[in-house]
């Protein structure tokens, strides 16, 4: 039960985190937004302090915002926690795809014994194989070859 419940929590810290500091950037958007309407010309004169405030105390404004029901935080907080569901079923999905039923595989690829492999790669037999190639080049073309690899073979001898 205990290493369950650690599994759980290993497995589920990344997207905790995703959405901590999305709702953390959410209430800094919010409360930098609700700044501009305040102070709108001086804005640039206040906003280091206005970052600051939100950054050091982001609970309190978070839930400022929230109980005033500020539209820019209850929307990014619903985008931000939509993601990051989106983003935890999807990583899963994927990582189920991987699995496989008692094989050391992947996918649907099997192991394959030596039978497998012969009858796949080896079924041509040398005389097969022989015909074949004679088949499909041209003997004249071959004789010339030859006769040119001669050529060059005297040349170099001389």
């Amino acid at each position: 039960m205990k290493s369950k419940l650690l599994n759980a929590v290993k497995a589920s810290w990344p997207y905790l985190l995703t959405l901590i500091i999305g709702l953390y950037l959410a209430e800094i958007l919010a409360g930098s937004i609700m700044a501009l309407s305040r102070y709108k010309l001086t804005f640039a004169d206040h906003m280091p302090t206005v970052l600051k405030q939100l950054a050091l105390h982001p609970w309190h404004y978070y839930n400022l915002y929230l109980g005033q029901k500020n539209p820019v935080l209850m929307i990014v907080s619903v985008a931000v926690i939509l993601y990051t569901i989106y983003f935890a079923l999807k990583r899963n999905s994927k990582h189920k795809a991987w699995e496989t039923a008692d094989t050391e595989t992947h996918g649907s690829a099997t192991w394959g014994d030596l039978k497998e492999l012969s009858d796949h790669y080896f079924s041509i037999k040398t005389n097969d194989l022989t015909t074949s190639f004679n088949e499909s080049t041209n003997g004249d073309i071959l004789k010339s070859l030859i006769e040119r690899e001669k050529q060059k073979g005297t040349d170099k001898g001389e």
